[in-house]
């Protein structure tokens, strides 16, 4: 292997997922030289296969209520603020979404109402939406499938969703136009030490090419979720591992099953945990069960946890989903910082913690997507205390917009609209995908004469294949199918059969031989097949 040593960086950030790409951002931002590494794509880990809400956590109130836990509180506060920051940040990928919450006796109207009630009211200044009642017929009309027995109605409230893998992406690129240098499968292999022992610089390999690098930073910082403890293990064989982790899956559905823009929150199911059926890509995605869980790299829904969904959503809906509805089923891992005592992890408190071995490895463990921003500020104050040989600027991602946003949407829907080569549903996608940089996929259309669709029944062009490949860091079919447009999670079938040419496109942009096309493509059908 070509073994090179010739960069040197304020810090190396090693996992690209939502909280690696924050601390990318921050970082990078306030003038430090940064370098992240990932293993594998970006965002192929749970930052992709999250609940796709931005939200403080009702259920984590409820309980914050009932245990008088403050603790419990202030993540929910937090939550809610940065809730609003997130929205106000990603425009394109961030919206507020409208969640009905049925009701099946009257005790229960005044629990709910004043429970969300109080919800909204922690949000202060930064709440997105007003709080109601639907009584039953309205439901029964903007939620047909929902079960009608004993219906009284629902109290309604607002929280966000996003797109979460290309939100990794936006964050990524958005460091990098600040100086941030950011590589993917790229996996650390060995900690490189000085005479007392303290990390000056690591090795990693190039999954792709098989070059071998080594790199000094001042500080290393460990953001790779659920495979944390193996990172701090690799520093230190003896170290007690901090995580808890749990599973959580999702199940994609046609969007017959939710044909309303607004979703359904179960509050509490018989094992008292929550259960979202939410509007996502066209969809109807369900999720998500809260089961411990060991750590491997590609996790995969159980049986069990999926006859789990289902069990509980017939128990809600009165037109009954069975497996064969299901067009795609993910599951990703939730790294938890373990309790002090043992518990359930439905019962873990989500919120994170900055540790630094004695050799100077820093992790940060735990946390949720919506407080990404909150935990990179932290995390880069945390280096700055320490010590840094030079000034850092105060964090402005409170107020910095990621990239596809920094332009006015209005009118770079507005330009995209004279384009007659275009349907309305491109156009759409285009700007819900990429916001401000559909203009430059357009380009791409133009210049390469790229506007064939990917699938007949999908609103994909061939530009965005090219798009991704020069300037989102696709390096496999893979990448593009499912973190950048993903396609893999909400319809498995659709995905295999526009693989081909997805494949023949990378072939030609990046030089495959015949040999490495085969293989990518094989690599690719098989992934879809047997992960998602």
């Amino acid at each position: 292997m070509n073994l090179v040593n010739n960069n040197s960086f304020d810090i190396i950030v090693i996992g690209g997922g939502a909280t690696g790409a924050g601390i990318a951002l921050d970082a990078s931002s306030g003038g430090l030289s940064v370098l992240l590494l990932e293993q594998n794509d970006f965002a192929s880990g749970t930052s992709s296969k999250s609940s796709k809400l931005i939200h403080g956590g009702v259920r984590y109130l409820e309980k914050a209520i009932k245990q008088f836990d403050k603790e419990q509180f202030n993540l929910v506060k937090e939550g809610l603020y940065e809730r609003a920051l997130f929205i106000k940040n990603a425009p394109h990928l961030a919206k507020k979404l409208k969640l009905d919450t049925p009701i099946y006796n009257n005790f229960e109207i005044i629990y709910v109402y004043i429970g969300l009630l109080l919800y909204k009211l922690i949000s202060g200044k930064k709440s997105i939406g007003r709080n109601t009642f639907i009584n039953k017929t309205l439901l029964s009309l903007l939620q047909p499938s929902i079960k009608k027995k004993d219906l009284v109605g629902a109290v309604s409230f607002f929280d966000g969703r996003f797109i979460d893998s290309r939100m990794v992406i936006a964050l990524l690129q958005s460091a990098q136009n600040y100086g941030a240098v950011v590589r993917n499968y790229s996996e650390v292999k060995e900690f490189i030490y000085d005479s007392e022992h303290k990390i000056k610089s690591l090795k990693y390999i190039n999954k792709i090419t098989d070059e071998e690098f080594s790199v000094d930073a001042t500080y290393i910082i460990n953001a790779t979720g659920a495979n944390l403890d193996n990172i701090r293990l690799l520093d230190d064989e003896k170290v007690e591992e901090i995580l808890s982790l749990s599973s959580g899956i999702h199940l994609i559905l046609d969007k017959k099953f939710l044909p309303s823009d607004e979703g359904i929150l179960i509050p509490q199911t018989s094992d008292g945990r929550v259960i979202f059926i939410l509007p996502y890509l066209g969809k109807c995605l369900i999720g998500t069960s809260d089961e411990k869980t060991v750590y491997t790299k590609e996790p995969k829904a159980s049986n069990e946890e999926i006859e789990y969904l289902l069990k509980h959503i017939n128990e809600y809906f009165d037109i009954k989903i069975c497996k064969d509805d299901i067009l795609s089923v993910w599951s990703g891992i939730r790294p938890l910082v373990k309790p002090l005592c043992n518990g359930h992890t439905e019962e873990i408190v989500r919120e994170h913690k900055i540790l630094s071995s004695d050799s100077g490895l820093i992790s940060i463990a735990g946390g949720k997507w919506t407080t990404y921003r909150k935990m990179a500020e932290e995390l880069v104050d945390y280096i700055c205390e320490k010590g840094i040989n030079k000034k850092v600027k105060k964090s402005k991602t409170k107020h910095l917009k990621v990239h596809g946003s920094r332009k006015n949407l209005k009118k770079i829907k507005k330009e995209l609209e004279i384009h007659d080569k275009l349907s309305k549903q491109i156009k759409q996608s285009l700007l819900n995908l990429y916001g401000s940089e559909a203009l430059g996929i357009l380009s791409i259309a133009y210049v390469y004469n790229a506007f064939e669709l990917i699938h007949k029944d999908l609103p994909f062009i061939k530009a965005e294949i090219i798009y991704c490949i020069k300037h989102e860091f696709a390096k496999k079919p893979i990448d593009f199918l499912a973190r950048r447009i993903s396609l893999c999670f909400i319809d498995k079938k659709k995905s295999l059969e526009c693989l081909l040419m997805v494949c023949q496109t990378f072939k030609v942009q990046l030089l495959w031989s015949n040999d490495r096309f085969q293989n990518e493509l094989s690599e690719s059908k098989k992934l879809i097949e047997e992960l998602f």
